[in-house]
């Protein structure tokens, strides 16, 4: 019975409907039939129906949202903020990632904040537990390679949460044998030559720590250069573990001690022993590139190659890294020190004319980001310096720095002020939201 009375109202609002219309001249139903259809537009135009956009869609405008509006699409509806957990500004400026110090870390979960040069006034509180005591080591994305208390690694998302546990580094395969005693107290032996090194540590050194991950497929590459803390570098070696792999750590390419490496367009970038060596990821075991691609090169860099430099004389050498440039092509960066403890740089590339490094004192419209080992454009992008050196933690008592090093002046700036009088957070480091590239 209800759906005939339902069947018989609608029939007799039609009837309705028609005998109105038709006492109606011709130019008041073409008039009645226009606000008709606008009534219908603004229907389909109403908010009420952002929920019923096509999935693609709406992942499509959301990702073109800074991270403000990002976090009011959320509130859209369901369907915005199933879509927004996927999603993180595609930014090509320098992000800053705070965590907290030791003092202030909550034992329950490890949050950290986000800075964003593009907005001046903002820290952003996030929401993903990052793991307790984590510390995070290397970024890529919104990536982070963190190592707990316990000397364990695991790649972790800062926008999701996803979280892949690494094997444990006393997995690894070569000369040396790494034995947990317990927690985070390791027996190290090493065949080094024809004498074995043997060692008790309470944890390891990591050093130039790269990170790879495929955001679809989650296929991932870790390398980074590992030392017991009692040895010397001529002990430290790299180790590399790629998802496919049996599940443990490899030594890479041959136990050799690493000064620096860079991993860009399934390429590594390693300098050891005053030389600069390409190795090709392409296949499933590494080759050096030079075997297959004639131009590109394998080159010497040394002291030798800025030694009449008269800085010299008044700056001690820290360091010296790789940077693959937006173009692929490789610079030297030495950090310096100066008697005054600030900070310099000198910045050199291979001249295909003469075959030798010469001192570069613009970088053409890019900005070097000294973790990642790479640069960026930075020519009219706003929130990000030209021709500058974004750096932090390169110093012995200066891990806490967060520093911007303009190439032309020379002078050094620190973030904004919301970001430096932050005094319960002191750990951070740069990182790209919307850094990405393909195996």
């Amino acid at each position: 019975m209800p759906k005939v009375k339902k069947h018989r109202n609608s029939q007799r609002r039609r009837e309705e409907e028609q005998g109105k219309l038709s006492s109606l001249s011709l130019a008041e139903l073409l008039s009645y039939r226009s606000k008709q259809h606008e009534q219908e537009a603004m229907k389909r135009r109403n908010c009420l129906y952002w929920s019923q956009l096509p999935p693609d869609l709406i992942h499509s405008i959301i990702k073109r949202l800074n991270l403000r509006d990002l976090q009011r699409a959320k509130h859209v509806c369901s369907s915005w903020l199933s879509a927004s957990r996927f999603c993180f500004p595609k930014s090509q400026v320098p992000w800053l990632i705070i965590f907290p110090n030791n003092d202030d870390m909550n034992m329950n979960r490890l949050c950290c904040k986000l800075f964003n040069p593009e907005e001046k006034d903002k820290l952003y509180n996030t929401s993903q537990d990052l793991g307790v005591g984590g510390v995070c080591v290397a970024t890529y994305g919104c990536w982070l390679l963190m190592r707990n208390p316990l000397f364990n690694l695991y790649i972790v998302n800062l926008l999701t949460g996803q979280r892949i546990d690494l094997p444990p580094v006393e997995s690894q395969l070569g000369k040396t044998k790494l034995e947990r005693i317990v927690d985070d107290k390791f027996h190290a032996t090493r065949l080094i030559g024809s004498q074995y090194y043997q060692a008790d540590s309470t944890g390891f050194e990591i050093n130039s720590p790269r990170l790879w991950i495929d955001e679809e497929a989650k296929d991932y590459l870790v390398i980074f250069t590992f030392r017991i803390f009692m040895w010397s570098f001529h002990t430290q070696y790299a180790l590399i573990c790629k998802k496919g792999d049996d599940p443990l750590w490899r030594e890479f390419p041959d136990g050799s001690p690493c000064s620096d490496m860079v991993y860009k367009h399934q390429k590594l970038y390693v300098y050891r022993y005053g030389a600069i060596k390409i190795f090709d990821f392409s296949r499933d075991l590494p080759i050096k590139a030079t075997e297959i691609d004639d131009h590109v090169y394998v080159a010497l860099f040394s002291f030798n190659d800025y030694r009449s430099e008269p800085f010299l004389g008044l700056c001690v050498v820290k360091k010296t890294n790789i940077v693959v440039t937006v173009s692929d092509h490789v610079l030297m960066v030495v950090s310096l020190m100066t008697c005054g403890k600030t900070w310099s740089f000198r910045i050199y590339e291979m001249c295909s004319r003469t075959n030798k490094w010469e001192r570069l004192d613009s970088l053409g419209g890019e900005a070097i980001l000294l973790d990642m080992g790479v640069t960026v454009p930075a020519k009219d992008v706003e929130g990000i310096n030209n021709n500058s050196i974004y750096f932090s933690g390169l110093g012995e008592d200066e891990k806490d720095d967060i520093l911007i090093f303009d190439i032309k002046t020379e002078k050094i700036e620190r973030p904004h002020q919301s970001v430096s009088s932050s005094l319960q957070y002191s750990r951070a480091r740069w990182f790209l939201p919307g850094f990405t590239h393909k195996c």
